[in-house]
């Protein structure tokens, strides 16, 4: 009898043995198939490929990505961009970012890289008083910057929401930021059948953000049926084919749509937008950014809103550390 147990206790060792051999080997030739068409798609003449192969490899150590992605970063395509980047977030979360300065790192993606590395928490922007005679977006841009105290609700909500180049984008993130979500419902419910349209487009905005399902009329407007579209369905597709208007620029609500409908998609629309300088009105992607990354506009000097030069260094910073948090 005990001999019987014996050899059944053994058996089973054996059993659960062989099992944990068989992952083992399974998990090594997955590990080894994945290597090889991570090294495939790099030997590819195709962006596409590299670009693939860039993706697959981006959990990989830094020392391997070094191996891997030497002579990728060489070149000046889509792809070697990618790979500098992959490398510098790799570098960044294993702290050896001092070795990126041995590669053919861009001087910009290096220099943010260092700054992020080095940076401390920023002092608080100075209060400015604000005349009320000053235009309602203006007074919106100042308060989500940070620069100025909340205004009073009531002045937001009674105040018109279009802006300069007739966008609610400046309202609709102010309204939002310093009014409570239960009177955001009520707006929804009350300006949805507004005469007012960019009080209506305000609604279906505040809708999405509160993530609360409305039965919206459709439309007769293209510009707000499409905004409706795009939340309804989460279609950032949509709104990248339809955010530039006729002149070429930027359309700031489908933007803002589009970052509503899926922000990890349509942050790098946003940033090459803003960097090839087609808004209007440059200030309307930062405050964009802030509102959906505040942890890293936030860190950011403010000093670098002050032009177009520095709004460049702004704009490099904020993408790099998009980066570095893996956004």
């Amino acid at each position: 009898m005990h001999y019987t147990v014996t050899v059944k206790h053994a058996s089973a060792i054996s059993f659960v043995c062989a099992i944990f051999t068989a992952v083992g080997v399974s998990v090594l030739l997955h590990a080894q198939q994945r290597e090889a068409q991570i090294v495939r798609l790099l030997d590819s003449p195709s962006v596409k490929d590299k670009l693939a192969g860039i993706t697959l490899a981006a959990h990989l150590s830094f020392d391997e990505l070094t191996i891997l992605l030497g002579e990728v970063i060489q070149g000046h395509s889509p792809a070697s961009t990618k790979a500098q980047e992959v490398l510098a977030a790799s570098a960044f979360s294993e702290h050896r970012t001092e070795e990126l300065s041995h590669l053919q790192i861009n001087r910009d993606l290096l220099d943010s890289v260092v700054w992020w590395n080095t940076a401390s928490n920023q002092p608080l922007s100075p209060k400015l008083v604000l005349d009320d005679s000053l235009a309602s977006p203006f007074i919106n841009l100042s308060f989500l910057a940070g620069f100025s105290d909340i205004p009073p609700t009531d002045d937001l909500l009674e105040t018109p929401l279009r802006d300069r180049d007739g966008s609610v984008l400046l309202a609709v993130l102010a309204i939002e930021k310093c009014v409570p979500k239960k009177e955001l419902q009520g707006l929804v419910q009350s300006w949805s059948s507004d005469f007012d349209f960019e009080r209506q487009k305000a609604a279906v905005f505040f809708a999405s953000m509160l993530n609360t399902p409305f039965p919206f009329a459709k439309s007769s407007n293209s510009e707000l049926a499409t905004i409706q579209i795009i939340l309804a369905e989460n279609n950032y597709a949509l709104a990248w084919r339809a955010i530039h208007k006729s002149d070429g620029t930027i359309n700031p609500d489908i933007a803002l749509a589009g970052m509503l409908a899926n922000p990890d998609k349509f942050f790098p629309i946003l940033i090459e937008s803003a960097t090839n300088k087609k808004w209007t009105h440059p200030e309307h992607p930062i405050m964009i950014a802030f509102r959906f990354a505040p942890e890293i506009a936030n860190k950011i000097p403010t000093e670098f809103l002050q032009n177009s030069e520095t709004r460049n260094k702004w704009w490099s910073l904020f993408t790099c550390g998009l980066l570095l948090e893996r956004r």
